[in-house]
């Protein structure tokens, strides 16, 4: 029987990003307490942090990345620095950052040439067998809204489930809770849109 998870996420990118930081945490064997405390952050800080319920800074994350001996890039792989006039414009090829999950067969390049507070889009690449995991979870708020290039995609949508092949589409609240994997034997490909107010508003 499916479960919804017991919290809702600031984003997705929050959700894996935080999940990475507590793993890599969980692996040195460090209580959250030391890991605050090597990072002159609160305890509370790195607790909504790991769970998706805030957005670590660059300089954050990379003090966390430090005290957890893991480079920042095992987090999130930055690109390239974009040229003076076109930041927040133009993103150009192997300038995106991506927020990688190998142990859920996931990684999501961030194809938005900036991050923004209205909409990001992603492109997701799912190995077989990949997936968010076999709970459901709900994001903060706003739609989520894809595009299924190569593979299948398997979605869960509360207790209803939908397989996608390439070509198809779908769209869905953020806070409705679901779950997703890539049921196939060949890596999945799927453009992300999640735009943090409904669209249409």
């Amino acid at each position: 029987m499916n479960k919804t998870a017991s919290f809702e996420a600031r984003s997705v990118a929050d959700l894996w990003l935080g999940q990475q930081i507590r793993q890599a945490r969980k692996r040195l064997g460090m209580p959250i307490a030391t890991l605050a405390k090597q990072c002159e952050l609160s305890v509370g800080l790195i607790s909504q942090i790991e769970r998706g319920l805030s957005s670590p800074s660059v300089r954050v994350l990379r003090l966390i990345a430090d005290a957890l001996q893991v480079p920042s890039e095992t987090l999130l792989k930055f690109g390239e620095a974009p040229a003076a006039d076109e930041k927040g414009v133009v993103a150009r090829a192997g300038s995106h950052p991506a927020l990688n999950a190998p142990e859920k067969g996931i990684e999501k390049v961030i194809v938005t040439p900036q991050p923004s507070a209205g909409i990001n889009v992603y492109r997701a690449f799912i190995e077989p067998g990949g997936s968010t995991g076999e709970e459901l979870f709900t994001i903060e708020r706003g739609e989520q809204v894809g595009l299924v290039l190569q593979g299948r995609l398997e979605l869960w949508l509360e207790d209803k489930a939908f397989f996608l092949n390439p070509g198809d589409s779908f769209r869905y609240h953020s806070k409705m809770p679901h779950r997703w994997r890539n049921p196939g034997s060949a890596q999945a490909e799927v453009i992300w849109i999640v735009a943090a107010v409904p669209l249409g508003e």
